[in-house]
């Protein structure tokens, strides 16, 4: 009978243990920056995606990325998530990998042959990419939805 009664509330406990760390792992806020590159000319490949937390290395040099992702296409669009970055300031870039290479497709003068596109819908000068400045956001933590326009 004593045995019964101890393994009860060592069962009670546990349950009531369990939901109150799941109520609390539920009420902390998503930490997630969703990317949604539009207007791609077909939905062939998928959307690949890097997002930088400074000017160093942006937009090219994928080991200084905060985060590097891709994502299916659907109805010409693709959307990136990156999760559990830290509120600050980012920029991305993103592109149409239609041969899923994982590397923008250029000509012979380093020019897209590829749809791409920035965060802020930023443009790049005739022969380099916008600054960090002017594709970057402020994150200040939770969801954040952010819309890039395709560039051809």
């Amino acid at each position: 009978m004593q045995r019964t009664t101890i393994l009860s509330l060592v069962l009670a406990a546990g349950i009531v243990c369990g939901l109150g760390s799941n109520a609390r792992a539920q009420s902390a806020p998503a930490q997630v920056i969703r990317i949604t590159f539009v207007g791609l000319s077909n939905n062939i490949g998928r959307v690949g995606c890097i997002i930088f937390n400074s000017a160093d290395g942006f937009p090219r040099v994928r080991s200084k990325a905060a985060g590097r992702t891709h994502a299916p296409i659907q109805n010409q669009a693709g959307t990136c998530e990156f999760k559990n970055l830290p509120p600050g300031t980012y920029a991305a870039a993103v592109f149409h990998d239609q041969y899923e290479t994982g590397k923008m497709k250029t000509n012979l003068l380093g020019m897209p042959q590829e749809a791409f596109g920035f965060s802020n819908d930023a443009k790049p000068s005739t022969l380099t990419p916008p600054s960090f400045d002017a594709a970057s956001f402020s994150y200040p933590g939770g969801t954040m939805d952010i819309t890039v326009q395709a560039q051809h």
